[in-house]
């Protein structure tokens, strides 16, 4: 079957030097190991970004997704629906999914982020359960920014052959979002840890970190959403032991209220004296490796994080970790809206001192490998069973995979 793949993803083809997050971050990944896939991203489709997407406010990057949509969409629709499958890596970003259904092209769509879920978290302090606001179907009564998580998510969840989400919460959220949802239709598919760096060469950790010090590491966007006020309100409560403590805040800000969600993080960091408190910017490559693999701790306050691949880099670099508890929840799960609590499991983890690492395992990356190969494995699944349903003229479903 000569099957063309058509992947739409709104992040993909920007530099490393720009903080888009977790989205890119797997387009990168699979682009890098599907070559022969056809990449439809901003550039390739011609589209004119004026700013930078982490610059933009919220209306102006819902105009974004808007001219993303549309090109997208067309791009699609001049291909053979049954001589491909369109693989969606955005969901608000994405294209017209009822529109392509439709006209017979089967979709895939890869679930970073339950969007209904972080709007009311966000946005609603989860005040109203997203299950309950997910229900709401006065669309056209909407503002186009709002139509963007509500509308988009549900006629993608319905719309779409397969949704594929990283992790059993994820899963169980759509299912209370959209009952009506087959539960066969939502695949899980674990990222693993897909970063890919050479080794470390001398000058690429750039700071001078002694031997003895005990370091402390988060790494992520600066937006609210990721909770690094959390960590920065705990440390004036950790214990030392005597040791120096040095805390390594890496990453930059990056879309809605990122600046200003900056600058109160530094007023913050100012205030604390009992430990160096140290702001990278954003690191990629072979400098964010250095970084991991000197770190002991690495704390991921986040309060919502449909996956966590930073800790999964964490975990493969051998930091012991303490996290929130979200969905990509690992090691030492504390409530990080606690202060106190956060500072005690800080406290514990450096009375043990500098983590001894062997590092042998650190950049393998099986299990993102596992979930690509299981991911292309799908999609031509899913296009052999929309060909032999359109040349029997059967109504019968696809054969659904196995949920992993």
């Amino acid at each position: 079957m000569n099957l063309e793949v058509v992947y739409t993803a709104a992040h993909a083809h920007f530099p490393d030097t720009e903080p888009l997050g977790g989205g890119k971050a797997v387009a990168d990944y699979l682009i890098r190991h599907h070559p022969d896939w056809s990449v439809l991203s901003p550039q390739s489709v011609g589209l004119s970004v004026a700013q930078p997407l982490t610059e933009m406010s919220e209306f102006a990057y819902a105009r974004f997704c808007r001219q993303f949509e549309r090109a997208t969409t067309n791009e699609s629709l001049k291909r053979d629906p049954q001589r491909c499958v369109v693989l969606c890596n955005d969901i608000s970003e994405g294209p017209n999914f009822s529109v392509l259904d439709e006209r017979g092209y089967a979709v895939v769509t890869i679930f970073h982020v339950d969007v209904v879920e972080f709007f009311c978290k966000m946005y609603l302090k989860d005040f109203v359960p997203s299950h309950w606001l997910s229900k709401l179907r006065l669309f056209s009564a909407m503002p186009d920014v709002l139509r963007l998580v509500f509308e988009k998510q549900h006629d993608c969840v319905r719309h779409s052959a397969r949704i594929v989400v990283p992790s059993e919460p994820m899963w169980a959220s759509i299912l209370r979002c959209y009952p009506w949802c087959d539960p066969q239709k939502i695949v899980v598919l674990p990222w693993g840890n897909i970063a890919e760096h050479d080794a470390i060469l001398p000058g690429d950790a750039p700071y001078s970190i002694a031997d003895d010090e005990f370091v402390i590491m988060t790494l992520s966007r600066l937006s609210p959403e990721k909770g690094i006020e959390r960590l920065l309100a705990a440390l004036p409560h950790v214990e030392t032991h005597g040791r120096k403590l040095r805390v390594f805040i890496c990453g930059a800000p990056a879309f809605m209220k990122g600046r200003r969600y900056e600058r109160r993080l530094r007023r913050m960091a100012s205030r604390v004296t009992n430990v160096c408190v140290e702001f990278t910017g954003h690191v990629t490559g072979r400098q964010k490796t250095a970084l991991l693999r000197r770190a002991d701790l690495f704390v991921s306050p986040s309060r919502h994080e449909s996956y966590g691949l930073t800790i999964a880099e964490a975990q493969a670099a051998g930091c012991r970790i303490i996290s929130h508890s979200h969905y990509g929840a690992a090691g030492t799960v504390v409530d990080c809206a606690r202060p106190r609590k956060l500072a005690q499991a800080i406290s514990s983890a450096a009375s043990c001192g500098p983590t001894v690492k062997t590092h042998a395992e650190e950049c393998t990356c099986d299990k993102a490998q596992e979930t690509s190969r299981k991911l292309a494995e799908l999609l031509l699944d899913v296009a052999k069973g929309r060909w032999n349903h359109h040349q029997a003229g059967s109504v019968a479903p696809f054969a659904a995979p196995e949920k992993h």
